[in-house]
């Protein structure tokens, strides 16, 4: 068969393109082989005919590839009908080369075979060598590489591995890794369609082998920080599934957890970047999906497990979990907070939970950190009380103490162990809602903690105490003055009568707040005594006595058997007042109060 092997390299990329018919008179078979034959005509025009065409030699061509001139089909050619067992006069590279730049032809490169085994890490920008020289030239085979083939890798390397990673469905990072190298040397490479005339006819996708993984143990769960075995297994895998192109290093960081997080995402599994038993057993089977594969729907979510709940009326963080049917309604922990002031309010609403979250958190405008710090949004987050530094013995004693009431910049501030709970046990996706709860100080004062200030440390809620029952015998006969922040069972006595006549709708907790305050000062108002919201002696000993009981309806008169028409009825005498009737139930507090000496 008379042909160069240049002349096919020079002509073979555009065989596929154009289905010409022969050319009507004299010409000269150039080549001739399973795929067709290309033909010179005598005025120079090159044309080709595939293979099984009708017509053979005899219709006249709808265009030629190409026309040379006489000159250089001398130099191309040596011009002998086929068959001939003269020997072909092969041109020299230097002359193909000349004369497919004369014509605007791509240059041929000779084919260099790809190394036996893949690089042994990723090439990237900036490489260079033998497997980089490789690459080149079978990108260039495969149109996506149109520069110099020099061994360096550099922008148009980098371009044309992301085209080539395009075209095949694979990540597009630019960067040859194991993956894209064993797809760029198989026969399952799709060449670049439609920009260039070397191009490929439209490519149907084939599917990747996935590299078969070693035997799988469990042992453990690797995360961010880990430096092991483990982890650089699952570097390895993640590398030859096309997650991971970095170097396999034994060290768990930031660009391996993307890497986990990203398995995690095209294999339908939980995205958290942290390798547990689950992601390794998917990782490491023979069903993993890899990154150039069609991604596995992701799985449905689980609800979250708690729900938060911030009132700002009353300063309180109350967390529930669902109940049988699903609804957030199992009160699980209540926290007294100190939310953001009228001045910088914490947002009312409801958000979603991120996932950021910090171990000490600094707040540079105002020079204070905070521990267990988890978002709430963008700009605000659950933190514990503040400190000056980030270490336990600086602890901020007016932040402890403001806790209760509005007291920050937007964040919700708690005790040390609260605000580790929801960091704790609160991820990413929990519901937080902020609301306007109906005033209850005295409830919040319940949660509040007593603090250490020898070693700075939250202690303990108070023990509960009995139930004082309530009487009038058991009503107080000594009066202490009382006012905010009074405890004892006198308060307790004392909210139960103001409930009673309808002044107080509170927690009857046994401490003197904001509510009890209120109450009685509507009591005094109600009865001329002097208005400030403390309960004296005049003002108990009036509260406690029967003249400011409820007045008892009359009976009405049970109407005559026989009615007198003419007759008057005389007035009958005004029954005596009953007493009142005690309540048959009365308020349950929230939580007992010790009795407090005032």
């Amino acid at each position: 068969m008379f042909h160069s092997i240049h002349i096919r390299r020079l002509l073979g990329t555009l065989l596929t393109l154009i289905f010409l018919a022969a050319p009507a008179l004299s010409e000269i078979i150039l080549w001739e082989d399973e795929e067709g034959k290309v033909l010179l005509g005598d005025d120079g025009e090159v044309a080709f005919i595939p293979a099984g065409q009708a017509g053979e030699a005899t219709a006249a061509p709808d265009e030629a590839l190409f026309s040379l001139s006489e000159d250089d089909v001398a130099a191309l050619v040596f011009i002998t009908p086929v068959p001939t067992d003269a020997p072909a006069q092969t041109p020299s590279p230097e002359e193909v080369t000349a004369i497919a730049e004369k014509y605007g032809l791509h240059t041929p490169v000779p084919a260099t075979p790809a190394p036996l085994d893949p690089p042994e890490r990723t090439l990237q920008y900036g490489d260079s060598g033998d497997h980089v020289l490789a690459a080149q030239h079978k990108l260039t085979d495969l149109g996506y590489y149109h520069g110099k083939c020099s061994g360096d890798f550099l922008e148009g390397t980098q371009s044309a591995a992301r085209r080539f990673q395009k075209y095949n469905n694979m990540p597009q990072t630019g960067k040859i890794d194991a993956a894209t190298w064993i797809v760029l040397f198989s026969s399952a490479a799709i060449a670049r369609d439609g920009s260039t005339p070397y191009a490929t006819p439209s490519p149907v996708p084939v599917a990747t082998p996935v590299p078969t993984p070693t035997p799988f143990v469990y042992e453990r769960k690797v995360e961010y920080g880990d430096s092991n075995a483990v982890v650089a297994a699952v570097q390895t895998r993640l590398a030859e599934l096309g997650f991971y192109d970095a170097k396999v290093s034994g060290g768990f960081y930031k660009v391996t957890r993307n890497a986990v997080r990203a398995f995690q995402q095209h294999n339908g599994l939980t995205v958290d970047g942290v390798a547990g038993r689950d992601t390794q057993e998917a990782l490491f089977s023979a069903s993993a999906v890899p990154a150039w594969a069609a991604p596995l729907p992701s799985p449905t979510p689980k609800p979250a497990k708690y729900t938060l709940m911030v009132d700002v009326a009353n300063q309180i963080t109350r967390a529930y979990t669902y109940d049988e049917s699903g609804e957030y309604t199992v009160l699980v922990r209540e926290m007294i907070c100190s939310t953001g002031t009228t001045k910088n309010p914490t947002p009312l609403g409801t958000t979603i939970m991120p996932s950021k979250r910090a171990r000490w958190g600094y707040f540079p405008t105002w020079d204070s950190h905070a521990q267990y710090l988890t978002r709430i949004d963008s700009a605000n987050a659950f933190h514990s009380v503040l400190y000056s530094a980030a270490d336990e013995t600086t602890l901020s004693v007016k932040s402890y103490e403001d806790l209760g009431s509005r007291a920050s910049h937007g964040c919700v501030r708690l005790y040390v162990q609260d605000a580790k709970w929801i960091y704790d046990n609160c991820g990413a996706g929990t519901i937080i809602t902020v609301y306007e709860g109906e005033y209850d100080p005295e409830y919040t004062m319940t949660l509040r903690r007593p603090l250490n200030t020898y070693t700075l440390r939250e202690g303990d809620l108070p023990a509960p105490t009995p139930t004082p029952v309530y009487s009038r015998e058991n009503w107080p006969t000594e009066y202490r003055t009382l006012f905010r922040g009074k405890q004892g069972k006198d308060v307790y006595m004392l909210q139960v009568r103001l409930a009673e006549l309808g002044y107080y709708t509170g927690s009857i907790t046994g401490g003197y707040y904001g509510g009890t305050i209120k109450a009685v000062e509507a009591f005094q108002r109600d009865h001329g005594l002097t208005v400030d919201g403390a309960a004296g002696k005049q003002t108990q000993s009036l509260l406690f006595s029967s003249a400011v009981d409820p007045a008892t309806p009359e009976p009405e008169a049970s109407p005559s058997a026989q009615p007198e028409a003419a007759a008057t009825a005389a007035p009958t005498a005004s029954p005596e007042p009953t007493a009142t009737p005690m309540p048959t139930a009365l308020p349950t507090p929230h939580a007992p109060i010790a009795e407090s000496v005032g």
